[in-house]
């Protein structure tokens, strides 16, 4: 399972089978905590449990009728450390 920054472009297209995520600092949607991201991944990775916890995160935060982009209360480190860690507990 994999994931990106997006650094370019004003509206970089999302490869196939992958999802764009505003990842919005550690947990603070609303101006504090690290400012926001902008990451891609793919969209297998949605269903592993570390991603999965930080989704019904963001649902519990910002609630399931967000528009646009998807954001996610997290930091890009903690991300990508729960996306690695689902990775490494798939491959055992």
């Amino acid at each position: 399972m994999g994931w990106r920054r997006n650094d370019g472009g004003e509206k970089a297209a999302v490869p196939r089978g992958c999802v764009a995520l505003l990842l919005v600092g550690d947990g603070g949607g609303s101006g504090g905590g690290g400012g926001e991201e902008r990451v891609v991944v793919e969209v297998r990775a949605l269903g592993q449990p570390r991603v999965r916890a930080l989704l019904e995160k963001a649902a519990r935060e910002f609630g399931y009728e967000q528009e646009g982009v998807l954001r996610v209360p997290c930091s890009a480190d903690e991300f990508r450390q729960a996306v690695a860690a689902d990775a490494a507990d798939g491959s055992r």
